[in-house]
């Protein structure tokens, strides 16, 4: 009932994938809503766990200058049929039902790779192990964590205790030298240590997680990058086909070029985020190259110079700034169109495409406005408000058009928050930087670019460069 494969990178060990047939895998499947509601996911665990990856696990060890990774050799075939009856048991399931749980969730005797059940239940065998584990990284302040076989433990500190003679030289090292409580508590597991990937890794050299680096920030090795390069300038240079021919000589023709160079674009992508230029870049060059197309996020940059844009009341020859809220809309100072008749909104990324704007609701003594428009919607983009108020100190920026002129770019000014304060029971936020005439109506900015304030007044003239408070914007919504 299983069809048996293998899958693994060329110049590696390949990875036997057992798949059951349709109709074991519907039962086990169903076998699956019932296990997952008896198991508690432990903390240090991201393997096979819904809103975790190999990118939080990595993430967990960002502050440790400290890294020993070990493998377990073998996983799945050491979990064998009855270890599976033995833990159903353990869970108070009858000897029959656990038996017959067993019988459906394994091969041969043991867990196969590929079935449903089986990365739900390997982690709960692993549940002591985990337990021991998390003790010893307590006891030293260690931390530890799991991604099914890939074992992490990492410090700020030297990881002495882990070694029966204090820690090893960078790189590679034989697992007798661990000490004899981690050798114990992965043997008396059922499991064994591979000892060709236990790595140990130091603050003055590159320290990896599960693929994934961890110097800095979690990042990607350079040589995946390169290799996406490669390929990318190979297709460039000498066309799909001969491109095409030497993937499937290197990798014994399994999937497509296509299929296989999009999946590591788009891994870059998730573990560097979509913004990232890198990944933009190839991106950019996979999309003239293959369909459909990658989807390459806008950068903060862009998305603000899409969302902002200027408002002319030729009522009162006047002009301002507005930008668009996610969810609400239109957005400018009241003082920009008070009273205006004939309201001009356009975009200086296209000044010549003006449109109508009309005010849609306004309120003098928060000044606020928000406007109704007819701007299809791929022509500008939303900023979405921030969930926390601003703080006293925070790092904000401005933006807006103040004097604007045929061919200025949008004027983007840095600062802090000075003090938060109620007038007249508006809440106001004023910064260090200046606001200018004509930026009033603009956004103030975080840094993971959410709008919290709209700019209300500021320049030489002023003694203060205030905004109001964006929660203010409810209080016109709902009016």
């Amino acid at each position: 009932m299983y069809h048996n494969f293998n899958i693994g990178h060329h110049g590696r060990k390949l990875r036997v994938i057992n798949a059951p047939n349709d109709r074991l895998k519907y039962i086990q499947r169903r076998l699956l809503k019932v296990i997952s509601g008896i198991y508690s996911v432990r903390d240090p665990v991201h393997a096979y766990v819904e809103g975790r990856s190999i990118k939080t696990n990595a993430a967990s060890h960002l502050k440790s200058k400290y890294i020993v990774n070990l493998d377990l050799s073998d996983f799945f075939p050491s979990i064998t049929e009855d270890r599976i009856v033995g833990l159903m048991n353990s869970l108070c399931i009858t000897p029959r039902v656990s038996a017959i749980i067993g019988r459906l969730c394994c091969m041969g005797g043991y867990l196969p790779q590929g079935a449903p059940t089986s990365p739900m239940l390997s982690n709960m065998i692993c549940f002591r192990m985990d337990r021991d584990f998390l003790s010893i990284a307590k006891r030293y302040r260690y931390i530890y964590t799991r991604y099914a076989d890939d074992i992490t433990i990492s410090s700020r500190s030297p990881l002495t205790n882990l070694f029966a003679s204090g820690a090893p030289p960078v790189g590679h090292f034989d697992a007798n030298i661990l000490s004899k409580d981690v050798i114990s508590i992965i043997y008396t597991n059922g499991f064994n240590i591979n000892s060709q990937k236990c790595h140990y890794a130091d603050r003055h050299s590159r320290r990896m997680v599960t693929g994934l680096k961890v110097n800095e920030f979690v990042n990607l090795d350079r040589k995946f990058i390169r290799n996406i390069r490669s390929t990318l300038y190979s297709i460039e240079k000498f066309g799909i086909a001969k491109a095409t021919d030497e993937f499937i000589s290197k990798h014994a023709g399994k999937g497509t070029l296509h299929a296989h160079l999009r999946g590591e674009i788009e891994w870059h992508g998730h573990i560097r985020g979509r913004s990232d230029p890198v990944f933009r870049k190839n991106a950019d060059r996979f999309n003239l190259l293959f369909k459909p197309k990658i989807l390459v996020e806008p950068t903060y940059e862009e998305i603000r110079k899409f969302a902002v844009w200027i408002v002319d009341n030729n009522t009162a020859c006047d002009q301002g700034t507005c930008f668009f809220v996610h969810d609400i809309g239109l957005i400018t100072a009241a003082h920009c169109v008070e009273g205006a008749t004939d309201i001009d909104v356009y975009n200086p990324l296209n000044p010549t495409q003006k449109y109508k704007a009309n005010v849609q609701k306004i309120d003098k003594h928060l000044d606020l406005a928000i406007l109704s428009h007819s701007i299809p919607t791929s022509q500008y983009r939303n900023i979405k408000i921030s969930k926390v108020r601003a703080s006293v100190g925070q790092s904000i920026i401005a933006a807006g058009y103040p004097d604007y002129g045929p061919g200025d770019s949008l004027s983007i000014r840095t600062g802090t928050v000075c003090s938060l304060s109620m007038k007249s029971g508006v809440g106001r936020v004023e910064v260090t930087q200046k606001l200018s005439s004509g930026m009033s109506g603009g956004p103030l900015i975080d840094r993971d670019n959410c709008v919290f304030g709209v700019i209300h007044k500021g320049g030489s003239t002023e003694e203060k460069d205030i905004a109001v408070e964006i929660s203010e914007l409810t209080k016109l919504v709902h009016a």
